[in-house]
């Protein structure tokens, strides 16, 4: 007995020591994603100071007045830094840790911080504008702007905040700088949060211009005199000016940012929902059943995505193009064999499951192709996780036990039992709400068609077993999606299901109407009058001739 009992101790000590180095290079990677960001920030921060002191160190001027005011500045800016951390780290954890995000924020706010400096050297410097005018020029919007619609609001709220600060230190260290701010970036993260047109961009852009200019209103009210009446009018229409070119600018960056960091704006997803896109063409030509499912698909997605607060338009844009693989051998899926012979019945199911399971690696192709985003083509590699092919296994196990001898897929043990991961989709399993949403509804929708019963409460045990087999199998355990989500999930399939599959009321046969004989068409009629009663003309009597 000792020596089975010291193979299980034996395996389970190295079982706790490969858990244990994986957790070990878990921490020293987030290590280096701490330290890595630590340095982004603290360059960013340094820049920053530099382009606040920027004539004075150009100049030499080295005054402990001039030093002083520097260093009071830079640490303000590094505490303010500091807390903008913190609360990122409150509202969104582990955000700070991917570089990717955190170097989109700082770029946002240094694109903001170095329009800032071009704008006041040009129009203050050379006294063009007074330093309390062209302080309301400042790009206040463009980084929360460029945030908010890349990440989310609570990103843009940050970003903005800090950039505020760092604009208001630039221009003097004034309070109504800093106002204008904070108003323009609590107003984008209201507005902005699920902005989906350009036009909605330049409309936000507007309110920030608007409610600039209320804030300025309101400060002038505080000490108001007669003679400062045009210097307020230009300060409302640098205000104005400053929102929507704003707008504009981030309008026009926007594509550059999201190639960059591979990230998919809300406004890049409506475009790609255009039913008209090539890819989508091509399939309602070549694989008819295949685009009619997806559309179904979609329909399901969004509502079940809707309802729990995720995306719903990427869930739906997902759909459309989560099948695109079944185009290269569109005639082996059951959704466009029609009346045709079953090309399966001829096949082993291992070569079966090999023909079905690469539509995924084709549809991955054809999004490389057709240049789709990277959330799009994570929709197409996750959107059957790694499930099993139960209709193939369940086949294979059939032949196993038929004709052992010419069975291809190996056994997973003496037993004859078939081996699951022989008949499994390549994954890898939904990453995020919407991919395991889309990963649900397919197979949902997929399941209703066969469904003999379509009332509620059949269609509620089907998208049970089927969401309860996906639990089960591990499918979702990648997803972020609660209990409660899931039971959401549920209640919006059936709902949008029972809505598709109602039943109707079957026409009457009007048997009166059918002993009628069809009456003639006018154009008909009149032929035959021209013609004369002696007419030859196919379907038109003498009797019909008016």
């Amino acid at each position: 007995m000792d020596r089975p009992i010291s193979r299980v101790r034996t395996r389970k000590t190295r079982a706790r020591q490969q858990q244990a180095d994986r957790a070990a290079a878990g921490s020293t990677s987030s290590r280096g994603a701490s330290a890595a960001g630590a340095a982004i920030a603290g360059l960013f921060w340094l820049v920053v100071v530099v382009l606040l002191g920027w004539e004075a160190l150009a100049s030499g001027r080295t005054h402990p007045s001039v030093v002083l005011n520097l260093a009071g500045n830079g640490a303000i800016l590094l505490v303010s830094l500091f807390a903008t951390g913190v609360f990122l780290e409150i509202v969104r954890p582990g955000l700070l840790l991917e570089n990717r995000q955190l170097l989109l924020m700082v770029l946002a706010s240094a694109l903001a911080v170095a329009t800032a400096k071009g704008i006041l050297y040009l129009f203050v410097s050379s006294e063009l504008l007074p330093l309390t005018t062209a302080q309301f020029l400042l790009p206040f919007a463009v980084a929360p702007l460029l945030a908010t619609i890349l990440a989310d609001a609570a990103v843009g709220i940050a970003v903005g905040v800090w950039t505020s600060l760092a604009l208001a230190l630039l221009a003097g260290g004034g309070l109504p700088a800093f106002i204008a701010g904070m108003v323009a970036t609590v107003v984008t993260a209201r507005m902005a949060g699920s902005v989906r047109t350009r036009s909605r961009v330049i409309r936000t852009g507007l309110a920030i211009g608007l409610s600039e200019t209320l804030a300025v209103f309101a400060l002038t009210a505080l000490h108001w005199r007669e003679a400062e009446t045009a210097v307020v009018l230009q300060q409302a229409g640098s205000c104005l000016i400053s929102g929507f070119v704003s707008a504009l600018v981030v309008l026009l960056i926007l594509p550059v940012f999201e190639a960059a960091f591979h990230l998919t704006s809300d406004i890049t997803l409506l475009e790609l929902s255009d039913l008209s896109h090539p890819l989508l063409q091509r399939l309602a030509i070549e694989a008819p059943g295949t685009y009619h499912h997806s559309l179904v698909v979609a329909n399901l997605a969004q509502a079940a995505a809707d309802e729990i607060g995720a995306n719903g338009l990427l869930a739906r844009v997902g759909a459309y193009f989560h099948d695109a693989g079944k185009l290269t051998k569109s005639e082996f899926f059951s959704e466009n064999i029609e009346y045709r012979s079953n090309p399966h019945d001829t096949l082993p199911p291992s070569m079966s499951t090999l023909v079905i399971t690469s539509h995924v690696k084709e549809g991955l192709s054809l999004a490389v192709l057709y240049k789709l985003p990277q959330v799009i083509r994570r929709a197409i590699s996750e959107h059957h996780g790694t499930g099993v092919l139960s209709y193939f296994h369940h086949k294979a196990q059939e032949r196993l036990r038929e004709e052992p001898e010419t069975q291809v897929a190996p056994p997973s043990n003496g037993k004859g039992a078939v081996d699951d991961a022989a008949f499994r989709y390549p994954g890898p399993r939904p990453s995020s709400r919407e991919t395991a949403i889309l990963c649900l509804a397919d197979a949902v929708e997929a399941a209703s068609r066969s469904a003999t019963k379509t009332t509620p409460g059949h269609l509620k045990d089907l998208v049970q077993d089927i969401v309860n087999s996906r639990l089960i199998d591990g499918q979702l355990d990648n997803s972020g999606l609660t209990l409660n989500e899931l039971d959401a999930v549920k209640r919006s399939f059936v709902f949008t299901l029972t809505s598709m599959l109602h039943g109707r009321v079957p026409y009457p046969k009007n048997e009166s109407r059918s002993k009628q004989p069809a009456k003639t068409p006018p154009s008909e009629r009149l032929r035959a009058k021209e013609a004369g009663p002696a007419t030859d003309a196919p379907g038109v009597s003498s009797g019909n001739v008016a």
